[in-house]
């Protein structure tokens, strides 16, 4: 379903990408030429970043003896761009306007790669995920969802939080039992899904989501909603941290089994030594840090605590065959440590797969930081300011990210498919990174120290 148009074949000299790092802007006039397979590449890169919600696709890929030559990608994650519904695994995807898109070519023929485009028709946004209906946060307005429908909303989550679905009439207090399905879909990297209900939301990371929310088709009336986040739910540093449920010690406390981050604190009963551990999905970072209390104000002008994270000497573990384990020696009675799981994976649905935190007296790990468990196979070198990384997840074009001790991502590179080892050039101050391979319902991940 593509729009007619004339599709030009520039001079072959134009310029392509090799890798997702030297990707260059698609020809503006839609097409890329292949005078001769042996001069190409079998990979090339373009970025696209279209002016309307449309969808995009080549002509080449439509031949079924070829196969599939052209994959879109939502960022520079490896994470693929949404296609139509019944259209999974062609060369045509649905994108969003105003949002860049990494395109891998892999030639298979000579010709014009003519990449077309059809706008949407505006009665598609809301019915479709790949269409979702713009919904700014907190702006408190209500949404009608019919019995038996289902409607789709594009929501910027300012934190990792649950998403609610509250009734109307409730002034924003009440989940709405009409809804008996609520889906979101993390579109930035990177990715990840989970499912809820209007009872209870499902969870989603920071950042643009797609959230479809079914009503019953048993309801009686149409359900008005107001969707937002549950602010009580994950409350880290720069989210009201001193009002986050503590930790307690011995106590194994759950948290969503979800693509998740989650903020906790502890507070040291005795002087001592403490380890601290996160039964998570392979591939779960756990982070700890300090936390500093400090004299602040209200918002009515009466004086309040404040806590203030300090990650400037922050310990990361990575759950691998086993759970990630860090040992804290030598903190005093009162001090308060942060304590973050970031999951990129889940473990399995059902009760007994929550995954949970925990801390426990005395060093259980045997050292003071594990950094990589048995069955991780990636390995990640710096020299001269190149990082080499190889793992077996690299195979099925994963994503690599590298993220500093803040959890912002400083660099990234999308490995071609069958690939063992991949190079990103890592532009840094010194200091300690992770590295996290994102693979096809796995991840991996470790800690480099740049000098």
């Amino acid at each position: 379903m593509f729009a007619v148009g004339m599709c030009v074949a520039p001079a072959f000299a134009q310029d392509y990408g090799t890798t997702p790092e030297t990707a260059v802007p698609f020809p503006t006039g839609m097409g890329w030429f292949v005078p001769d397979l042996s001069a190409v590449p079998s990979e090339v890169w373009f970025t696209y970043t279209p002016t309307a919600n449309v969808m995009w696709g080549a002509a080449p890929g439509n031949n079924p003896t070829l196969g599939k030559q052209v994959w879109v990608y939502l960022c520079d994650g490896g994470q693929e761009a949404f296609q139509r519904d019944g259209s999974e695994g062609t060369d045509s995807y649905a994108l969003l306007s105003g949002r860049k898109y990494l395109v891998k070519i892999t030639p298979k023929e000579t010709g014009s790669y003519c990449m077309f485009s059809t706008p949407f028709p505006p009665a598609w946004e809301g019915m479709y995920k790949y269409y979702p209906m713009p919904l700014p946060a907190y702006s408190g307005e209500a949404r009608t969802v019919q019995p038996g429908e289902t409607k789709w909303f594009l929501y910027e989550a300012p934190y990792a939080s649950q998403i609610t679905t509250n009734t109307t009439a409730s002034f924003g207090m009440a989940p709405d039992m009409n809804i008996e399905k609520v889906e979101a879909i993390h579109i930035e990297c990177p990715g990840g899904s989970s499912v809820g209900t209007g009872m209870m939301g499902p969870y989603v990371k920071a950042g643009m989501n797609v959230i479809g929310v079914t009503v019953s088709s048993t309801a009686t009336e149409a359900s008005q909603f107001q969707l937002s986040v549950n602010a009580m739910v994950t409350l880290n540093c720069a989210n009201n941290f001193s009002r986050s449920v503590g930790l307690v010690l011995d106590t194994p406390t759950s948290y969503p089994d979800s693509y998740y981050t989650v903020d906790k604190y502890f507070t040291v009963p005795e002087d001592g030594d403490y380890t601290f551990i996160n039964h998570g999905a392979k591939g779960t970072l756990l982070n700890v840090g300090d936390v500093k209390v400090v004299d602040g104000i209200d918002g009515l002008g009466n004086p309040k605590k404040i806590y203030e994270c300090d990650w400037t000497n922050i310990k990361t573990a990575t759950v691998g065959e086993n759970d990630a384990m860090i040992a804290l020696t030598g903190l005093t009675k009162g001090q308060i440590i942060a304590v973050q799981s970031d999951a990129f994976g889940v473990i399995g649905e059902g009760p007994a797969n929550l995954p949970y935190l925990k801390v426990v007296k005395g060093n259980q790990s045997g050292i003071a930081d594990v950094v990589a468990e048995d069955g991780n196979t990636l390995k990640a070198t710096v020299v001269g300011g190149k990082l080499n990384v190889e793992s077996v997840l690299l195979a099925s074009g994963a994503e690599v990210a590298v993220y500093d001790m803040l959890a912002r991502k400083v660099a990234s590179a999308v490995a071609a498919d069958g690939a063992a080892s991949l190079e990103i050039n890592l532009d840094v101050n010194p200091g300690v990174y992770v590295v996290v391979v994102y693979g096809k319902g796995n991840s991996e991940s470790a800690k480099i120290a740049v000098k």
